[in-house]
């Protein structure tokens, strides 16, 4: 992140977009004094890094989208060991301030990475039975949870080829679908009209499409015999739900 100084606080503003080369550089720097705490920082996406502390801590964070354009006193870890993660931090923000990929940023016109900012720490969660036998997902959140359920887990690209249905629920994740008229066009002939063909075929028993937004739509094959139902469109559907 990127704190501005003004007069009296410090308003946390989100870093220019960084380079995977960039996080990667600006993570290695970090290890190599928080290594010597037992500390370990992992940068796998330029917007998403991980801080492993060297033992169980006892903090409550701020959520970083509510953070954004708020001077950042009164939303610092809290907690019985707030001290601690409030003198790593300023450890941070001095070894960024010698970066030098922050002196090549600032040559560039880009604002600096001067400092992080703590959030969403916790344990592994245990996840209970799973009644999905394959994931199918791009996002790091799906795959990350499949994984941790010990549930085999593939790309969409993968999906969108073609893939053999096999026996079991099958889910699929759409994490950045929106409701515009193109994105809903684009499900339809890319997943709900090939999905609707198996389901006549018989290569598949139903098909449940479940969206963020509350109505649920569920395909069996003989709901096509339903002849004296009206034919709407998904967008239609979207727009009545």
């Amino acid at each position: 992140v990127y704190l501005e100084a003004r007069r009296d606080s410090l308003i946390l503003r989100a870093a220019s977009e960084l380079s995977a080369g960039e996080a990667d550089r600006l993570a290695a720097e970090l290890n190599e004094s928080l290594a010597l705490d037992g500390w370990l920082l992992r940068a796998p996406h330029p917007q998403r890094w991980y801080l492993k502390p060297p033992a169980e801590t006892g903090i409550a964070t701020t959520v970083l989208a509510d953070a954004i354009g708020r001077d950042i006193s009164p939303l610092l870890p809290r907690g019985p060991d707030h001290k601690s993660w409030h003198t790593r931090l300023n450890e941070i923000q001095i070894l960024l301030h010698t970066s030098q990929v922050n002196v090549e940023r600032e040559t560039q016109g880009q604002l600096p990475v001067n400092s992080v900012w703590f959030w969403g720490g916790g344990r592994i969660p245990r996840l209970g039975e799973s009644h999905w036998s394959k994931v199918w997902a791009d996002d790091p959140l799906s795959l990350g949870l499949a994984r941790l359920a010990g549930i085999p887990a593939q790309s969409l690209s993968n999906a969108e080829r073609g893939w053999p249905i096999g026996e079991g629920h099958q889910l699929i994740v759409l994490a950045s679908l929106t409701a515009d008229k193109e994105a809903v066009q684009q499900l339809s002939s890319t997943w709900l009209d090939p999905l609707c063909a198996a389901v006549h075929r018989g290569d598949l028993n139903s098909l449940a499409l479940l969206s963020d937004r509350g109505p649920g739509f569920y395909y069996r094959r003989h709901h096509r015999l339903r002849l004296w139902r009206r034919h709407r469109s998904l967008q239609e559907l979207l727009e009545l739900a």
